[in-house]
């Protein structure tokens, strides 16, 4: 279903106005991000390999389970051990069939990433990739790497079954209809568009010319998050005391289903579960990811097996994780005036108002 969803979007045939309008008032602010932010990222760079600046200080055990238990990574939580067990309260993370690339820039695909965390600390414990052994930062690396290839991009895929660009919706709904363009270009851009600037960080010394390769290794890593679908994950229930992130999905889902219920009249021929999918669950992905992540220095670019995953780790934080700045539409579902945002809002604000605040209604980032 992913595959297809993904190619929808960038065959769907939107009119040439909207397409102009979104080159006009999206791509040169989001082109703007990534630009200004790299340079930055340059700079830093180029103060900490002289050890004229050090990086934020970072509790690698720490970051890992946040990087687990406070992003859709959540997903891949498969069971913890009894209670009273002398072991403690660990919970396994396990990544079947789990993509990476290796520092010939070559995509690569293990049996299985498995990472134990221990829930009362909120620490990691351990970490294997097949039969190699990992440390917290290796793990790390991998976890922030398969964030934003394998993992995120089925969201935007979904996404792609929860839109309606109809021009008749402009009558009907069109702050809905807005979004659902808005959806669909900034897939495009992000599907199509991204493989593309590499050129430009190789050249800047951000990325390794390896990323150049024709077999592209990114969008290998891409479509293989694309292809092997959702992990079942019904036992993430587990995770309510332990998760804030988990604890609000789990609430504000049923909130919005039943929202959508009653206003279903406005949203024709659209999937209630990817519409969920591709704005709150989207949506607070990105924002989890900015604030997890704090330093993109964290990611060791010189580590002997991991450290191109760690380049780009790099510039994806910086450039395209953030709010695009300069937008003139709104996007959030607070304040948006329309009746479904809004009354989802209101309630999801009750359960955690640092959250609900950051709900986009599009793709836009």
């Amino acid at each position: 279903m992913f595959v297809t969803s993904f190619i929808c979007a960038l065959c769907s045939y939107i009119p040439f106005f909207d397409f102009l309008w979104g080159f006009t008032f999206i791509g040169p602010f989001s082109y703007m991000l990534w630009k200004h932010r790299t340079i930055i990222l340059r700079i830093r760079q180029f103060l900490y390999k002289r050890g004229l600046i050090k990086p934020m200080d970072c509790d690698y055990e720490a970051m890992c389970a946040k990087l687990l238990l406070e992003q859709t990574q959540a997903i891949h939580y498969y069971a913890r051990t009894k209670e009273g067990n002398e072991l403690g309260n660990i919970a396994g993370f396990f990544f079947a069939n789990f993509p990476y690339v290796d520092n010939g820039c070559n995509f690569q695909v293990a049996d299985l990433f498995a990472v134990d965390i221990d829930l009362d600390t909120k620490r990691f414990i351990k970490a294997k990739l097949d039969d190699i052994n990992l440390n917290a930062k290796e793990t790390m690396t991998l976890l922030w790497f398969n964030t934003i290839a394998a993992q995120h991009v089925k969201l935007h895929a979904m996404a792609n079954w929860g839109v309606n660009v109809d021009e008749a919706l402009a009558d009907v709904n069109p702050f809905f209809r807005q979004s659902s363009v808005v959806t669909v270009l900034y897939n495009f851009f992000g599907y199509t568009s991204f493989n593309g600037f590499f050129k430009t960080w190789v050249d800047e010394g951000l990325t390794s010319s390896g990323w150049l390769k024709p077999e592209k290794p990114f969008v290998q890593a891409l479509n293989h998050g694309i292809k092997e679908n959702v992990w079942q994950h019904a036992q993430i229930v587990d995770l309510t005391k332990h998760s804030e992130f988990v604890n609000f999905i789990v609430q504000v889902r049923a909130i919005f289903f039943a929202e959508f219920q009653k206003h279903k009249d406005l949203f024709p021929g659209t999937d209630g579960e990817a519409m969920f999918v591709g704005t709150i669950l989207h949506s607070l992905d990105h924002s989890l990811m900015d604030w997890n992540l704090k330093d993109p220095l964290w990611l060791d670019v010189d580590d002997p097996r991991f450290g191109k995953m760690a380049e780009l780790g790099r510039v994806v934080k910086v450039g395209f994780v953030s709010d695009i700045p300069g937008l003139y539409f709104h996007k959030r579902y607070k304040g948006s005036g329309h009746p479904f945002y809004e009354a989802v809002y209101r309630k999801a604000a009750k359960i955690n108002n640092k959250f609900a605040d950051v709900m986009d209604t599009c793709i836009i980032k």
